[in-house]
């Protein structure tokens, strides 16, 4: 036999085996659900279980947008000729640390001045207040004096100013921003330094739809996910509430913080917000026990009658209308109760009044009823 006929024998034999596999399982299923739907007395086995009360969750999302804790332009408080620069961009700076210095000699000049005049001025004060005892020194030269000594310290302190008016300083923890400052460079009161920002919190800011103004509070929990990282979740809270309704947008002002400890956040960064806000409680039912018709999603609730002494259980059409998925199963809305029992399993071709017997679909997936093959005969008493 060569290679290629030795090739169509296999395939053929394939071919065969998958419909004989195909066949059996459709048998299997076949009989499987002839096996729950078969019944006694003419009643249709069906599947039910109880609608699961369930509080509906409002979730709310929202575009925000990020800030830094605290953000600042740096600035120096004086002109002057740049003599160091002590800082780069992304440095992180403490709370009074130098980062630029200019060129302040005239500046301690002064301060030596100041010094040598409040020496001379607490001399003189001295002098005279040995001398007031005697009547040598009158008391208008012992004030004049004293006056002089406050003038000199006075000058000091504005000489000592000025010197530290060379330096500039960190007003917080941050980190540091781009600049264009180098050594040698001339700067005036208004030529930006560079920006600082505290990156160890983000403010989210969103507008809030006013349905839910009066639902949100601060400290409420929230989730914001980065546009440039949608795999990543941040979790925070609302930390700031608008006091007004915004006439044009209809929406509430709100601020939310997000620790940022691995400092993965940078200002500016746009977010998706996500809240979730307490609803109503509904029946929750699986997904395969509502259906569809001209008149809306309905479906089949256990009914029982008294009907010649004997319970009759009847297959009865109840409408209802969509909340929500969740997870495999549907809030609904409608005149279900806690205690009603829903059809899951052999929903299709019921008719209004029909007769059921219901069967819980836990215990029948646990297997601890067991579907009989015939009706619903029950098992043969032993003999003694």
């Amino acid at each position: 036999m060569t290679l290629r006929s030795q090739l169509a024998l296999l395939a053929a034999l394939a071919v065969l085996l998958g419909a004989g596999w195909y066949a059996w399982t459709g048998f299997q299923a076949g009989a499987q659900s002839k096996e729950i739907n078969r019944g006694s007395g003419g009643a249709t086995r069906v599947l039910v279980e109880p609608a699961r009360p369930t509080t509906d969750k409002i979730i709310v999302r929202a575009v925000g947008t990020g800030e830094a804790r605290r953000s600042a332009t740096i600035y120096p408080k004086s002109a002057g000729e740049v003599t160091a620069v002590m800082f780069k961009s992304q440095d992180r700076v403490r709370k009074g640390q130098v980062l630029m210095r200019l060129e302040d000699a005239h500046q301690q000049i002064a301060v030596r001045l100041a010094k040598v005049q409040v020496k001379d001025a607490t001399r003189q004060l001295q002098r005279l207040e040995k001398l007031a005892p005697s009547g040598t020194a009158s008391q208008a030269r012992l004030e004049t004096a004293q006056t002089t000594l406050e003038s000199a310290n006075l000058m000091l302190d504005q000489a000592e100013e000025a010197l530290n008016d060379r330096n500039v300083y960190a007003p917080f923890d941050g980190v540091i921003g781009l600049t264009e400052i180098d050594l040698g460079d001339r700067v005036t009161t208004e030529t930006q330094i560079a920006t600082l920002d505290d990156r160890s919190l983000i403010l989210v800011e969103f507008e809030l739809p006013e349905e839910y103004a009066g639902r949100i509070k601060t400290g409420d929990p929230i989730a914001v996910r980065p546009w440039t990282m949608p795999d990543k979740k941040f979790e925070g809270t609302v930390s700031q509430l608008g006091s007004r309704i915004n006439p044009q947008t209809r929406t509430l002002r709100v601020k939310a913080s997000i620790p940022n400890t691995e400092d993965l956040i940078r200002p500016g960064t746009s977010f998706e917000v996500e809240l979730a806000f307490t609803g109503k409680p509904y029946p929750s039912v699986r997904e395969v026990a509502v259906l569809w018709s001209r008149d809306g999603a309905y479906l089949w609730r256990v009914k029982r009658i008294e009907k010649d002494g004997k319970t009759v259980e009847q297959a009865e059409k109840v409408f209802v209308k969509i909340v929500r998925r969740d997870l495999g199963r549907i809030l609904v809305d409608g005149p279900l109760d806690a205690t009603d029992e829903v059809v899951v399993e052999g929903v299709q071709g019921l008719r209004p009044h029909q007769r059921i017997k219901a069967i819980p679909f836990d215990k029948f997936v646990a297997g601890e009823l067991a579907s009989p093959t015939k009706g619903d005969k029950k098992p043969a008493k032993k003999s003694p």
